[in-house]
């Protein structure tokens, strides 16, 4: 482990005084980069962990081995297979739940496992706690369900997570910018255009006008789009008047490079996600209209489309960022900070089924460790 970082988790761990809890385990679901190693290695300590099921699009082989090295077991499947994967593992934590009379508390990013526990597992619910979530996603996945059965505690709308979002953006755009320059494409003196203009949207816009483009602004929220203009960005009124853009990133969340905005795409136009998982960009009707593929950078694959245009795919549409290294650890910290706190609040506050936001109260301690250890 990097003996440089300061030891920010631990000191708030230590200042909410977070012990150890017995009779509970974690179910873990996370991307596997050396901030979480810290994490979930501390974590460890206080409520062991069963199993970690890593997401595929990111992590490292080294944190892998580093886990199994403490004992902890790590699965590796397939983005197509997470659920599956996700459901088996439920089941042998379940069985371990009633064996040795534990309890289970789960912690992820993406909500991945609370659909899974209201699809699969109604009648396992009463062996969990409840879960601790970071992403706005994996918020909006407990929103859908018709009723949720268990708490979730999330820090997805924190002052913090604005910052580290707005962060995102430019780690998506400094990621995109180093794969272009690989295969000799300046940025400067284009355009893009960015769909969505939310924490993370903003943040691509910004960084993208610093790096000289002229960057246009498509958002659903007609309020976003006046921010955007007040910004001194253009705004489209249409999703399918793309073609004179040479960049598209999808920032929203859900789904915004659209069966439109493919069909109105120019030929050699980059498609880019700057999203989680690969919902930002519609891959089937992209592959439906496709003739070929083929492969002009390990993190470029080239689809031409049957009416002869190049439609540029980044990163098979998973998010660009997670090609090399993203938002600085000590701002991805931020999060695993407020992770921590919303673990202490679940266990001896033990809330009724809903979803809670971390208090703004709480969210100072982080804030004031981190000032103090910089």
């Amino acid at each position: 482990m990097n003996t440089f970082h300061p030891p920010f988790l631990n000191e708030v761990r230590r200042r909410i005084g977070l012990k150890k809890y017995k009779n509970v385990k974690q179910f873990v679901v996370q991307h596997l980069y050396p901030d979480t190693l810290r994490l979930l290695l501390l974590l460890h300590e206080y409520i062991p962990i069963s199993v970690v099921v890593s997401i595929s699009y990111s992590g490292s082989d080294e944190v892998i081995e580093a886990l199994r090295n403490k004992g902890i077991k790590v699965v590796t499947p397939d983005f197509d297979t997470l659920d599956t994967v996700i459901i088996n593992e439920l089941k042998n934590c379940f069985k371990a739940c009633e064996t040795e009379k534990h309890q289970l508390l789960i912690h992820e990013v993406g909500g991945y496992t609370i659909r899974i526990l209201h699809e699969f597992f109604d009648t396992y619910l009463h062996h969990v706690i409840g879960a601790v979530e970071v992403t706005k996603q994996g918020v909006w996945e407990a929103r859908k369900l018709k009723k949720l059965k268990i708490p979730q505690l999330n820090c997805a709308e924190t002052k913090l997570k604005e910052i580290e979002g707005k962060m995102v953006g430019e780690s998506v755009v400094a990621s995109l910018d180093y794969i272009l320059r690989d295969i000799g494409y300046a940025m400067v003196g284009r355009k893009a255009c960015v769909f969505g203009y939310g924490w993370v949207g903003s943040g691509v816009a910004h960084s993208l006008r610093a790096r000289g483009m002229a960057v246009t602004v498509y958002d659903t929220d007609v309020i976003k789009l006046v921010e955007a203009a007040v910004n001194g960005f253009q705004v489209l009124k249409s999703t399918s008047d793309v073609g004179t853009y040479s960049v598209i990133i999808g920032a929203s969340g859900t789904l915004s490079i659209s069966k439109n905005v493919i069909d109105g795409a120019s030929s050699r136009c980059f498609l880019v996600s700057g999203s989680s998982k690969d919902k930002e960009i519609d891959l089937t009707y992209l592959k439906s209209q496709q003739k070929e593929t083929r492969a002009i950078h390990r993190h470029i694959n080239n689809h031409i489309l049957k009416d002869g245009r190049q439609i540029l795919l980044v990163n098979e549409g998973y998010p660009v960022n997670f090609t090399g290294s993203s938002v600085p650890d000590e701002i991805v910290e931020f999060l695993f900070a407020e992770l921590i706190i919303l673990i202490k609040v679940l266990l001896e506050e033990t809330p009724s089924p809903g979803i809670y936001p971390l208090d703004k109260e709480l969210e100072k301690i982080p804030a004031t460790v981190w000032l103090e250890m910089r």
